[in-house]
């Protein structure tokens, strides 16, 4: 049962429950856990992981296309850089398990990708993702 002293301090002090809920799991003292706030955070972090890799990988897939197709030898360093860079940062984000989710996905965020990239140069991009999910990922 959650006392209303739970649910104030989930609500007022996020930062103490989370101090709180840890050291009642740590102690295996479960009547002191808050579980329904306890599940709904541990999706939202699911949630987030995967959300925070589908921006990187469309901000990936943006320079991606920058660099196949936009016409600017002056940029193309930069943007191979940070194709690069995106990639490193999905690595300790992404988990094996987000795979089916992203493949079904990648054609959504590959049409993200494409209307920023082409508002933002005047160039003619393949309508479907030219890129492999594997090549993509880290």
């Amino acid at each position: 049962m959650i006392s209303t002293t739970k649910r104030i301090t989930y609500e007022t002090d996020f930062y103490q429950w989370t101090i709180e809920q840890a050291q009642a799991l740590k102690q295996q003292n479960f009547d002191n856990v808050d579980w329904k706030n306890i599940i709904e955070e541990i999706e939202a972090l699911g949630r987030s992981e995967y959300s925070a890799v589908v921006s990187l990988l469309r901000r990936e897939i943006e320079h991606r296309l920058k660099v196949d197709y936009v016409q600017l030898p002056e940029c193309l360093k930069k943007w191979k850089i940070e194709v690069l860079t995106f990639k490193k940062n999905i690595k300790p984000k992404f988990a094996p398990s987000m795979k089916p989710k992203l493949e079904k996905q990648l054609a959504d965020i590959y049409q993200d990708a494409l209307e920023i990239v082409e508002l933002e140069y005047e160039v003619d991009l393949p309508r479907e993702c030219p890129y492999l999910l594997k090549d993509l990922l880290p």
